[in-house]
């Protein structure tokens, strides 16, 4: 098999195996860019999965929300698989996943605090900052409402502010089980 050059090569290989790869900070060119994977594979085969593959830092609630409405307007399933340390809303974006396919690896690190900074427009006027402010404040207060809703209960209150292991992942209801276990090697 040839090495692959670029990302996107590395991207056009994964969505032949309808895998949609997030990883780099969720910002608006990222979730169309996931967005659109999304769609295509899914007006491909809507009989067949779709994989959500994140290793994301965090970023954007509001492209988090098009994500997730994206994700969850498909007549696919969506299997998310959780990869590396999560923050923000991304931990958001693998709980809504399709129940029962909504999976951690084993060393998966999870911290669904939202930063209060995310999104902001660089360069704003006051008034503009303003209404940026409260429609983040709004998506935040969404994401932990549906979050909830996922996880079939609220998370508790330290579950902003310290990070969570694939195992305590699962217990708090974000995945549904960790991936890719191998009890033979440790």
């Amino acid at each position: 098999m040839p090495a692959l050059s670029t990302t996107s090569e590395l991207a056009d290989r994964l969505l032949g195996e309808r895998i949609v790869l997030l990883a780099r900070e969720l910002d608006d060119d990222a979730a169309a860019e996931v967005c659109g994977r999304l769609l295509l594979l899914a007006a491909e085969d809507a009989r067949r999965d779709v994989t959500l593959q994140v290793v994301s830092p965090g970023g954007s609630p509001v492209a988090a929300m098009a994500v997730h409405d994206t994700m969850r307007s498909l007549r696919t399933d969506v299997v998310t698989v959780a990869t590396g340390s999560l923050a923000g809303p991304v931990p958001f974006l693998v709980a809504s996943g399709t129940a029962g396919k909504r999976f951690a690896l084993p060393h998966a690190a999870f911290l669904p605090a939202m930063d209060d900074t995310a999104g902001q427009a660089r360069g704003a006027r006051p008034g503009d900052v303003r209404v940026r402010a409260d429609h983040l404040a709004r998506r935040r207060d969404e994401i932990e409402t549906l979050t909830a809703r996922y996880c079939g209960r609220p998370l508790p209150d330290d579950a902003r502010t310290r990070w969570w292991s694939a195992d305590e992942a699962v217990a708090l209801g974000l995945v549904d089980r960790i991936h890719g276990t191998d009890t033979r090697n440790g």
